[in-house]
């Protein structure tokens, strides 16, 4: 547990009191520190009332203001707070309801304490499986729901028009095929950045090359992949249409490799050094959805190795996309919101139940 959640535990719940006796607190916010947590989960807001958001970051604040949505920052006294991260610290009131959603599917990396999960009155997670690892080391507020972010992909949200406006933007030639190179953050010991990130321009010429990088990845990284040409860094933007626009997704151990995993796309991951967080579960399942690599002049052969077998991997993918989402139907979101107002029955919309 932070422990500055017992350091501001006393005197937030001291103001918080005041703040309910002089009306000044509000109902629901969803706390959102980056985009990303937005991505997973709007396709919930599309089904609940509209919440305003809580964040610090000037970039997120505009992004919602543009979109005529109401943003808070701190200091704020929610009656309930839903959030993609383990942040109760911020909100150390045991009056607060709170409840949380994975960022990423499944647990790609050791799980924090079961005493941070239980700070939550409910704690949504991806499959079955993931509610029983968590169940395991104590976690006592589980729900399994799904992935909420992936349901676009499975309901047909995301357009065939919008697919292509994006393709165009990034530059796409149909008449290449496409790969998307993903890394998680270095200082988890877990990425392969470093073994790719420079030689980006060595593929182009055959190649769309998109990249996604875990977004506290340091700006001189991001400039030396922009540098090259024919290179498209996704920003702060969704970032699973660019998955779905993929034929070929390359990765370390970062969570969006489940995402692909569930698009069924071909996956090459570089094999990394155990970090603190490593996990050997997971290791398990790079070693069956993907072809395992240790150095950036492997990856045309796998490449080549799915070109010659369309079908290698897949049934393996489709076995590991049971173990980590249960379900791939497009309603995780629906389940989520099932969940979410039961504790929170003033969020729930009249035509909630013409839409599950």
């Amino acid at each position: 547990m932070v422990f500055s959640y017992y350091i501001y535990k006393i005197p937030f719940a001291i103001i918080y009191k005041i703040a309910q006796l002089l009306k000044c607190t509000v109902s629901v916010v969803f706390y959102c520190p980056e985009l990303i947590d937005w991505e997973v989960f709007e396709p919930i807001q599309e089904l609940i009332k509209d919440i305003p958001i809580i964040t610090r970051d000037r970039e997120v604040r505009n992004y919602f203001r543009k979109m005529n949505k109401k943003v808070y920052n701190f200091p704020i006294f929610p009656k309930a707070v839903i959030m993609c991260r383990h942040a109760c610290h911020k909100f150390p009131a045991s009056e607060i309801i709170k409840i949380g959603l994975r960022h990423g599917p499944y647990h790609f990396k050791k799980m924090t304490s079961a005493q941070n999960y239980n700070l939550f009155d409910l704690y949504l997670m991806t499959s079955r499986a993931d509610n029983e690892a968590a169940s395991a080391i104590g976690v006592k507020v589980g729900k399994a729901v799904g992935f909420p972010k992936l349901d676009p992909a499975f309901n047909s949200k995301i357009s065939v028009q919008s697919l292509r406006k994006l393709a165009d933007k990034a530059g796409i030639d149909p008449n290449k095929k496409t790969l998307l190179f993903t890394a998680t953050w270095i200082e988890s010991g877990m990425s392969a950045l470093l073994k790719w990130h420079t030689k980006l321009w060595e593929l182009t010429d055959i190649f769309n090359i998109l990249v996604t990088l875990h977004p506290w990845i340091d700006r001189n990284y991001r400039q030396q992949i922009t540098h090259q040409n024919g290179v498209y860094l996704v920003g702060r933007e969704k970032t699973l249409p660019y998955i779905m626009l993929a034929d070929f997704c390359i990765g370390d151990t970062s969570s969006i490799l489940a995402e692909c995993c569930a698009l069924n796309k071909p996956l090459i991951t570089f094999r990394i050094r155990d970090g603190r967080r490593s996990l050997p579960e997971i290791e398990r399942i790079l070693e069956q959805i993907s072809i395992r690599i240790d150095n950036f002049d492997e990856i045309l052969p796998a490449i080549d190795k799915y070109i010659d077998e369309p079908l290698y991997l897949e049934q393996e993918r489709a076995l590991n996309n049971k173990l980590m989402f249960d379900q791939l139907d497009g309603k995780a979101s629906i389940r989520a919101t099932e969940e979410i107002c039961r504790l929170l029955p003033d969020l729930k919309l009249e035509e909630f139940i013409d839409r599950k």
